[in-house]
């Protein structure tokens, strides 16, 4: 049997193979070499990028006070006015928000504003006169003097047994204004029915009108019965407190971003602590030293606690305070008045 072989059906050949020739050494070592300026220099990229945020970040906050500033020390220049009433014991930071309790009647000038026959305090003032305080108008809009008490020689609102004065007129700044978070001339004097006892002294007026008194870092001193936090179930305390802040640039942003005039009000607080003021605290004097020739010194009234934001805490943005200054002539004539 025959049988026919097929055909051969004819594949194409494979491409030839390309010659790979190997690197040279040179082109070798030159790859490594560029590779290893590349990461040289990109380390030394990372690593001023590093410097330049450190430098700017310390140019930003170099003012920053990012621990409590200690108590005033000075020795009272025995005025009539703005002397408290021990030698200050260095204490360190324990409510207002960030404060600790007061020794009792250390200023003998600060009252408590009450509600008629309470003993819960809403907002404070201090005396300046033998029958004047001042406080800020916010405490006294939309109420009445007959509805409102003043409690004097009070440390523990919870054991109250010192003097209580009736009110003869009020005189709130005629160009007060507010809304729901802001307020400008917020301040008041308030006259009491008589004058206060012989031992309750007055706190000081400041000497100067400037918009730069207090400067920036001073220390100052806060005090009130006012709220320890900003929760809504936070308590008001019944024992005074107060503490030691510094006095804000007001070019400073935190302080930029509530502050409404900087000739008639002033910031202050920590940039980096949750410390402020806090509600019921209004109405409280903002105590800077005044210092004479010999290192003496007398405490004085330079702002009024005003507003702040909800939170009470002055690393968010400052606490603002009228400055008391501003308004020396309007108080001047209003106590001539009196």
């Amino acid at each position: 049997m025959y049988f026919e072989q097929p055909y051969a059906v004819s594949q194409p050949l494979p491409p030839p193979l390309r010659t790979v020739r190997p690197r040279s050494i040179r082109q070798n070592v030159t790859f490594r070499y560029l590779l290893f300026c590349g990461f040289i220099l990109f380390g030394l990229i990372i690593i001023a990028a590093l410097i330049t945020l450190l430098v700017i970040y310390f140019m930003r906050y170099r003012n920053v006070i990012s621990s409590v500033l200690p108590y005033p020390d000075f020795v009272c220049s025995q005025r009539p006015c703005g002397c408290p009433n021990y030698n200050r014991e260095k204490s360190s930071i324990a409510k207002i928000v960030g404060g600790k309790d007061v020794l009792p009647f250390t200023y003998p000038w600060l009252v408590a504003l009450t509600d008629r026959y309470e003993t819960n305090s809403f907002c404070a003032g201090s005396i300046i006169s033998s029958n004047t305080i001042l406080t800020a108008a916010y405490c006294l809009y939309g109420r009445s003097p007959y509805q409102v008490q003043i409690l004097a020689k009070v440390h523990d609102l919870r054991q109250f047994n010192g003097e209580r004065y009736d009110i003869d007129q009020w005189f709130i700044h005629p160009e007060y204004q507010y809304n729901i978070s802001m307020r400008i001339n917020d301040i008041a004097l308030i006259k009491i029915k008589q004058s206060f006892s012989y031992d309750l002294q007055s706190c000081c007026l400041p000497t100067t009108q400037s918009s730069i008194y207090p400067r920036e870092r001073t220390r100052a001193v806060v005090s009130g019965w006012g709220k320890l936090g900003s929760k809504p179930n936070s308590r008001s305390s019944p024992v005074l407190q107060d503490v030691v802040i510094p006095i804000v640039d007001e070019r400073d942003k935190k302080c930029r971003e509530s502050i409404i005039d900087v000739n008639r009000q002033l910031c202050a607080g920590y940039s980096t602590l949750s410390i402020d003021t806090c509600s019921g605290d209004s109405g409280s004097p903002l105590l800077v030293v005044e210092y004479n020739d010999q290192n003496q010194g007398h405490f004085v009234a330079a702002g009024i606690v005003s507003y702040g934001n909800r939170q009470c805490d002055a690393s968010i943005s400052s606490g603002i305070y009228t400055r008391v200054g501003f308004y020396l002539p309007w108080i001047h004539s209003t106590l001539s008045y009196l």
